[in-house]
């Protein structure tokens, strides 16, 4: 009978307590701000609505979540969500015209809007068979780039330069060792003087480079002569000349000819002397994006010819430009110098 009397007497608090606790507040699905990407849609783009719905209750429940885009609308259903749970929310949607729209999305106890543009399609970027011709320098021509050193390659060494070269003159054919060719002659500095590693005899040297003349072929813009000057060796400038087999035929294409030169690198007047066999290609187009702006560029890569997956030398064309936007070298010095493009002006 005591057990009988203890039982009930358990059954009426646990009904007593439910009668004034209850069992927590209903559900109420609550919404985070409305998100659009891309942020600046063009016409042909999908779009991606998205938004994080949280039961601010204690109930586990379930709701529909709405979008609505200027008539157009579509929904989800959320089976059920835990109190004090959230969930992310998108949806996909095809932006066919220009405009302005407003996307609202929707919980039984919550809105939020969000308004977004969509532009007209830009121009196609070159693709395969579409390059560039050749481009034309002028005198005064000028790029200056942000020069920045890793060694070994992923860790930053040294402090950033910037290099301005600009257009100086042309060289005629002939006119001088390491001058097959008609070539222009671009002359630039280092500001400050950029330090590099360079390794002799077993030895790593710091060097300071303070200028840079660099001489490259008018039938194919392809560098042909380059000179800098080293604190470190004075009179003794560290040189690197080409010699071209073949030459990259212009426009240029994404899979199209190879070509192959050798690099003859001199210095400390025979400290250092290498010769290299390499070749070049063509082996995409990409979107770059440098502190002068974002382009369309001609991804060229060159390697040794034992070795063709590892690049000694990579850089980004783009007809605007008319050179490079942006360069990385990992066979002039010990490291990589990576080069970007700050500014130009080229016609």
């Amino acid at each position: 009978m005591k057990k009988f009397f203890g039982v009930i007497l358990v059954l009426l608090l646990a009904v007593s307590f439910l009668a004034a606790c209850g069992p927590g507040t209903p559900a109420e699905f609550t919404l985070s701000s409305v998100t659009v990407s891309p942020s600046a849609p063009v016409v042909n783009d999908t779009v991606t609505i998205g938004t994080t719905v949280t039961n601010a209750g204690e109930v586990s429940d379930g709701c529909v979540v709405s979008l609505t885009i200027d008539g157009y609308t579509d929904s989800q259903s959320i089976s059920s969500l835990a109190g004090g749970a959230s969930t992310p929310v998108s949806f996909s949607y095809a932006a066919t015209t220009e405009g302005n729209y407003t996307a609202t999305v929707s919980t039984p106890n919550a809105t939020k809007s969000t308004s977004f543009t969509v532009s007209a399609a830009g121009p196609v970027g070159p693709g395969p068979g579409a390059g560039p011709e050749l481009p034309v320098w002028a005198v005064g021509y000028n790029w200056v780039y942000t020069c920045t050193y890793e060694n070994p390659e992923g860790t930053s060494k040294y402090d950033p330069s910037e290099l301005s070269l600009t257009v100086a003159g042309e060289v005629a054919a002939g006119a001088g060792e390491g001058f097959p060719e008609a070539s222009y002659h671009l002359s630039g500095a280092f500001v400050p003087q950029a330090m590099r590693d360079s390794i002799a005899a077993g030895m790593t040297l710091v060097l300071h480079v303070s200028t840079a003349d660099v001489w490259n072929v008018k039938d194919s813009i392809q560098l042909v002569k380059m000179s800098s000057s080293i604190a470190e060796l004075s009179g003794l400038p560290a040189g690197v000349t080409w010699a071209y087999t073949t030459s990259p035929s212009w426009p240029l294409t994404v899979g199209g000819d190879t070509w192959t030169f050798t690099k003859h690198t001199v210095v400390g007047g025979g400290m250092i002397d290498e010769l290299v066999n390499r070749e070049g290609k063509v082996l995409a187009v990409e979107d770059i994006t440098v502190p002068a702006g974002t382009f369309s560029c001609y991804y060229i890569v060159e390697y040794d010819p034992a070795s063709p997956d590892t690049y000694t030398y990579e850089h980004w064309f783009n007809a605007t430009v008319k050179s490079d936007v942006k360069q990385i070298d990992r066979e002039t010095w010990a490291g990589a110098e990576t080069r970007v493009l700050a500014s130009y002006s080229a016609g």
